[in-house]
């Protein structure tokens, strides 16, 4: 583990160096990456684990809220080592993803929740759409 790497904070699991090592990756990343980046990122420090070792990592530390886990219907899950609520804006032509912040989104949530009657414990919002980039090459 590098000098400034997070430990791995345990509750209910056992710390290893290979779970530490990914969670690193999560934390040190700069955008929200896949399953498979953060596995190429982690096998640069160890060549030898194995993807499903860090694919089921991500889950339990996404399980143990140390990261978190965007779903997407078809797309590949995406993580985030902030796990505070926020919401995200992702390019449909690159992938692209970063977070904002949409104060509004709360409300959506109470409203939601008064018009179906759900106990609503938890929510992110994904707004789709082209970034700037993408959006100047067009």
């Amino acid at each position: 583990m590098s000098e400034h790497a997070t430990p791995v904070r345990t509750k209910g699991y056992r710390q290893t160096a290979q779970r530490a090592m990914v969670l690193n990756a999560v934390v040190e990343a700069q955008e929200h990456l896949t399953a498979g980046e953060i596995f190429e990122r982690v096998r640069r420090r160890d060549p030898k684990i194995a993807y499903g070792t860090v694919y089921r990592t991500l889950h339990l530390l996404a399980q143990h809220g140390q990261i978190q886990e965007l779903t997407f219907a078809d797309s590949a899950s995406r993580y985030d080592a902030r796990v505070e609520r926020h919401d995200h804006v992702y390019c449909t032509v690159c992938g692209t993803m970063v977070d904002v912040e949409v104060p509004e989104a709360l409300i959506a949530r109470h409203v939601a929740s008064e018009r179906s009657g759900f106990a609503i414990s938890n929510h992110h919002t994904v707004f789709s759409g082209s970034c700037p980039a993408c959006q100047s090459r067009e």
